[in-house]
């Protein structure tokens, strides 16, 4: 058995790497995959320079000019060149928008999976087509390539829409993340068996696209270079068991063969430790592999246990290590290893293969499979987690106005629904982040927590919507706080990766806990959480608070500290709103004052005479030389001009920094007119930037200052510039869900500022939507709401107008009515 890797990367870890340096920009030209290779080779190496696509934090500003291609802007439509919406629309000639209509079931049918797997540089959405269950454990799914190989930061989940060939398909990958790892361990059908094929690269097969279908639960492909070697592949899962039917062509006699290889991985990982076992007796392949990547590589490498069960007796078996082949036998160790059955299609040519996997080892990788796998009907489980899905979805009732809206709506949802991802057995084991097997009491545990992204949409998204889920999260938070001492930044699997910055999970359960998601031991919790806030990690600890010290002596964390030092302060002093309110919980007053003192830290960045949030020397001084439009040292992923609204906790002190609501109405008014006029490429927006999280509360700053028209109105350009129903449909890395949680909130017409109890409110763009909540239906009407309303219009909450545009979480969750409508209309 394989002994829990090391979960500490002794030294300090700085806090960006690939994750970090995005690939974003959705709704790009579509060109060939040469010469997508040749632009994103040519993006790559630009990032190499500015950001080194490590750890390092980004300075310098890419040449966009080198990144468009010729005519590609002519060519394209106004939603690719940055065209304004009229904010002088509402001419009464207009023509009315189309009627809606209510999206009835099935849910599914509206689910398009390969909406994000597409896109170009940083447009590149990184979601993938495999089947799971909602926040499963499994995702089952093709690992595609060129014959000429892929570039990683198309890859990140194994998966590019416009590849021509599949490596093979793995069991183990995150949805919507700029970081590859996972991809382990791999399987594939193919006919014969050869040394060539002990290597992925050796095993791949070409992928007919025509006969490419996803939805809910399910995917098909038919791979192969010709006729003789062509097999339909079908997929579906269970929370921890992926189920995949093989058909073989009739030529393949004897040998249809389904290849176990331990040394698959995706991207650019490696394997640390692998093992495989065949027991003919009982019909089974057990083993391991373990993860060593972009991020797992942090804490030693992640391993996932498997046991893989046929639905028929193989006609002969092998094992393979270092691409010697060894037939007939049934074991071996090591990080190049695998096994083969073969079996005769020679009468029956479908094969049936059911894989339960765990994170603990390999017999709860066996009893997860013994628990779901059951009779080994694949169409059972199919229809199983179709209707699992619709349940799902069902949460959520449109009506829309075009079947677009409805498909970009409801595949959003289905994206909230699939990271974090289970990580707890059947029985409620799970092993945590300090390496040791525990059991989970009362819930089920989680992993995969992309906190500094999601902390921000997703996680608000789902305490209103899914509440549930949302709970086991937070649950799964504390567990982690109470097993490894910390609340982690960035847990993957079974180690913490230090992943990004910021202190992310206190705003997570600062929000949950204020909106009413309050069973768990928020005192116990709060320690873990103190700890970190209050003072440097233990040494070799990655997901601390770096500069700590520095934040709370000098009230910022100095750009003599290293990389992203003003994103750090601006981070922490949202992180230190967040303490202060569940201090203010547990009845700790001094701890509550004295994080409220440090929630206005921000403020030590603004430098008056630029009026810009900026890094700043630990003397005091700011720097004598900034370039407003490029990724500066002391920024993470962004630069002045999407950093200095980055104080969404205390809007109304930013005004008032800037000289009074008007004046930040103004700058808002610039910036989006600049993003407006912007030529789109494949690189990061200069100004407002959609593909990345800093900024995304920013349409939503007019509504805050009772202005809901204007929110409303850049809303709805960034919906319809940077979102879209095709592979190249979001505008960036889903990160987990966080940009499709943002979409949803969007075509809703509220937005949550995290730790806040508010929702900021603005004209919708769906005409009616309803959420069945726990405690009641949700209602959000606005009959006259066209694609570009060319008037004012009221909100009502219950009959009752609202003063302002916003509302409390209380009013909502037991069922309410938000009713826009023409002023003097009913």
């Amino acid at each position: 058995m394989h002994d829990s890797p090391s979960r500490r990367v002794p030294g300090r870890v700085r806090t960006n790497n690939c994750e970090d340096a995005r690939t974003r920009t959705p709704q790009s030209p579509r060109y060939s995959p040469s010469v997508r290779r040749t632009l994103l080779a040519l993006t790559l190496s630009t990032i190499a320079t500015t950001s080194a696509c490590g750890d390092d934090d980004a300075t310098g500003r890419p040449d966009e000019d080198a990144f468009v291609a010729d005519g590609a802007i002519d060519a394209a439509p106004d939603a690719d060149t940055g065209t304004s919406p009229d904010a002088s629309a509402g001419d009464a000639a207009a023509p009315p928008p189309p009627p809606a209509r209510v999206i009835e079931p099935p849910l599914v049918a509206y689910v398009d999976p390969f909406i994000g797997t597409g896109g170009l540089g940083f447009g590149v959405g990184s979601t993938f087509p495999g089947p799971q269950r909602p926040f499963g454990m499994v995702r089952p799914g093709p690992d595609t390539t060129e014959p000429d190989g892929a570039l990683l930061f198309e890859h990140c989940s194994g998966y590019d829409h416009d590849d021509s060939m599949v490596l093979g398909f793995s069991l183990t990958r995150m949805h919507g993340t700029g970081i590859a790892d996972y991809g382990v361990p791999g399987f594939m059908p193919t006919v014969g068996m050869t040394a060539a094929k002990t290597h992925q690269d050796g095993s791949r097969a070409l992928l007919d696209k025509e006969t490419e279908v996803a939805s809910p639960g399910y995917y098909r492909v038919t791979v192969g270079d010709d006729a003789a070697s062509t097999i339909d592949v079908e997929l579906t899962a269970t929370d921890r068991v992926a189920f995949a039917r093989f058909r073989f062509p009739e030529s393949a006699r004897s040998d249809a063969t389904v290849l176990f290889d331990m040394a698959h991985v995706i991207g650019d990982g490696d394997i640390g430790d692998g093992e495989v076992t065949i027991d003919r007796s009982a019909n089974l392949v057990t083993g391991f592999s373990v993860a060593v990547g972009g991020y797992s590589g942090r804490f030693g490498g992640m391993p996932v246990y498997f046991a893989a069960r046929a639905s028929r007796e193989p006609v002969a078996h092998g094992v393979w290590q270092a691409g010697a082949l060894h037939a007939d036998e049934t074991t071996r160790r090591g990080p190049d290893v695998g096994a083969w059955l073969s079996f005769d299609a020679t009468a029956d040519r479908e094969v049936v293969l059911a894989i339960g996997i765990s994170f603990t080892d390999v017999a709860h990788a066996v009893a997860n499979l013994d628990a779901e796998q059951g009779d080994l009907d694949f169409d059972r489980v199919r229809a199983e987690s179709e209707s699992v899905w619709e349940e799902a979805l069902s949460r959520l009732e449109i009506s829309a106005r075009s079947e677009r809206d409805a498909r970009m709506t409801y595949t959003a949802l289905y994206h909230t629904l699939l990271m974090p991802t289970l990580a707890s057995d059947a029985d409620g084991t799970y092993r945590g982040l300090d390496g040791e097997v525990h059991e989970s009491l009362g819930h089920r545990y989680y992993t995969d927590l992309s906190l500094w992204d999601t902390f921000r949409t997703l996680h608000p998204w789902l305490t209103l919507a899914y509440p549930e889920y949302q709970l086991d999260f937070v649950r799964s938070l504390v567990a982690m706080g109470r097993d490894d001492g910390y609340v982690p930044r960035w847990p993957l699997g079974i180690g913490e990766t230090g992943g990004m910055l910021g202190d992310s999970g206190a705003i997570v359960i600062a929000d949950s806990w204020i909106k009413g998601v309050r069973d768990f031991d928020l005192a116990e919790v709060w320690v873990a959480l103190r700890r970190k806030a209050m003072g440097p990690a233990e040494e070799g600890y990655p997901g601390g608070r770096g500069g700590i010290v520095e934040f709370m002596d000098l009230g910022y964390v100095p750009i003599e500290s290293g990389g992203s030092s003003a994103s750090a302060t601006l981070e922490y002093a949202y992180a230190d709103f967040a303490l202060a309110r569940l201090a203010d919980a547990l009845g700790e007053t001094e701890d509550a004052a004295h994080f409220r003192e440090r929630a206005g830290y921000w403020r030590n960045l603004y430098d008056p005479d630029r009026g810009f949030l900026l890094g700043r020397h630990a003397d005091g001084r700011f720097p004598a030389e900034v370039d407003l439009e490029a990724w500066e040292d002391f920024y993470a992923e962004g630069n002045a001009w999407q950093y200095t609204w980055y104080a969404p906790h205390d809007l109304e002190g930013l005004a008032e920094a800037m000289g009074g609501r008007d004046t930040m109405l103004e700058r808002l008014d610039d910036l989006f007119a600049r993003s407006a006029r912007a030529r789109r490429t494949a690189l990061p927006d200069t100004y407002y930037w959609q593909g990345n999280e800093p900024d995304l509360h920013v349409a939503w700053m007019y509504s805050a200052f009772d202005d809901p028209e204007r929110s409303a109105r850049w809303a709805r350009w960034i919906v319809e510039t940077r979102y879209g129903d095709g592979p190249d449909g979001l505008p960036g890395n889903d990160d987990g869900g966080t940009m499709s949680a943002w979409y949803l909130f969007a075509m809703l017409g509220l937005y949550p500022i995290a730790a806040e109890t508010y929702y900021l409110l603005a004209p919708p763009i769906l005409p009616r939507a309803v959420l069945h909540l726990p405690g009641g239906d949700l209602v959000v009407s606005a009959p006259d709401a066209a694609a570009e309303p060319p008037y004012p219009l009221d909100v009502a909450l219950d009959g009752e107008s609202l003063p302002r545009p916003r509302v409390e979480h209380d009013s909502l969750i037991a069922g309410a009515r938000i009713e826009w409508s023409l002023p003097g209309t009913p």
